[in-house]
């Protein structure tokens, strides 16, 4: 494990590096998903929750689409052993991402796309998504901007989700987005479902029970 909070899992018989804290609940995901569904996850990093998703996937033996979403490149976020993984491909980040998916068995199961959260969001139709992960840029006005992006491609009854609840920027502004529907899965991973058309209605939506 390396001191800046990420560590390594192993899927399949292969160690990747990562920060996911979320593989139980995609595990949920899945298991609750049917042929035919889309998945997709903003911010897949070097892979290891997009290998997870994968194995899952591939395990259930369900028909599902999925879409792992990311720049794949070094940033000014990036530290040692971020550069350390990287160099070991020649410098080429999606290579070492493709290279995970491909020693966990799982490459075959993942629509790649190299892009920005928001260009990539233009590629999907309004509601057609049943599942979103959002796990890019923490910081207040990406994450909002994500969100927003994001909402009209996810079906009515779907899925939207994120990891990091524990930052403040994270935390302020999927409550100032989102309202009062979120919940904590146990309790870094946020997540709800889609109830109304509009973001603006779904943020002044209640609690179930309320």
């Amino acid at each position: 494990m390396f001191n800046d909070g990420g560590f390594h899992v192993n899927i399949n018989g292969h160690k990747i590096y990562g920060y996911s804290r979320y593989i139980d609940f995609y595990r949920e995901i899945v298991t609750n998903m049917a042929d035919g569904d889309v998945l997709v996850e903003v911010g897949s990093f070097l892979g290891q929750s997009t290998a997870a998703m994968g194995t899952f996937i591939k395990d259930s033996k369900k028909r599902i689409d999925f879409h792992a979403i990311d720049l794949f490149d070094l940033s000014d976020f990036s530290d040692a052993p971020h550069y350390e993984v990287i160099e070991a491909h020649g410098g080429d980040f999606l290579a070492a991402f493709k290279h995970n998916l491909k020693e966990t068995d799982t490459l075959d199961v993942v629509n790649i796309h190299k892009a920005a959260s928001i260009d990539a969001a233009e590629e999907f139709e309004d509601r057609s998504i049943s599942f979103l992960m959002i796990d890019a840029s923490h910081a207040y006005q990406d994450v909002v901007d994500d969100i927003k992006a994001w909402y009209p491609k996810i079906k009515l009854g779907g899925i939207i989700s994120g990891d990091d609840f524990d930052f403040e920027e994270v935390k302020q502004a999927v409550s100032d987005t989102c309202g009062e529907t979120v919940m904590i899965y146990p309790n870094t991973t946020w997540w709800f479902r889609k109830q109304f058309v509009t973001l603006e209605e779904q943020k002044h939506a209640k609690k179930p029970g309320d």
